[in-house]
């Protein structure tokens, strides 16, 4: 079976519990498949780590060879406790730079809202024949309908 160096620290829910019985499961199937490599002659050494775990699994010289390398076990640990806490913080920066992209997106946003609006301005500016900024007058045109004609033109004529 499996060799476990078990942590004192209490389990903290039902989900790591069923995710610890599933490691503990496949690292037995692991052991397994050393046992049918040892019948080949080959030698094997596994070390896994599962939150505060460390499952080692091999050939009887290879769980040897481990667990006389204590110092090596816990370089692993310490590896993978630093490989996590990476992942944790890139996570964390890609969260805080999708939050910073959503508020520079409303700000782009709101600067091209503002530009096409000044945009219809001058174009309801220039359709009155007027060489300056004219505000559309939308509430006028929601209220009275008939305050819009539409003209259709043909090229340089209207």
């Amino acid at each position: 079976m499996a060799q476990v160096a078990m942590s004192t620290l209490p389990v903290e829910d039902e989900e790591s519990s069923e995710s610890r019985m599933v490691v503990t499961f496949l690292m037995s199937a692991l052991e397994s498949m050393c046992k049918e490599l040892a019948k080949s002659k080959a030698e094997v050494a596994c070390i896994a780590v599962y939150e505060t775990d460390v499952f080692v699994v091999g050939t009887e010289r290879g769980r040897a060879f481990v667990n006389t390398r204590k110092d090596f076990q816990k370089d692993f640990v310490k590896y993978c406790v630093e490989e996590e806490e990476k992942a944790a913080e890139m996570h964390k920066m890609k969260s805080t730079t999708q939050a910073n992209r959503m508020s520079v997106d409303a700000v782009e946003i709101e600067t091209l809202r503002k530009t096409v609006e000044d945009y219809f301005c001058f174009c309801y500016g220039k359709a009155l024949g007027k060489s300056t900024v004219v505000p559309v007058p939308y509430e006028k045109m929601l209220r009275d309908q008939s305050a819009v004609v539409v003209w259709s033109c043909d090229g340089n004529r209207c």
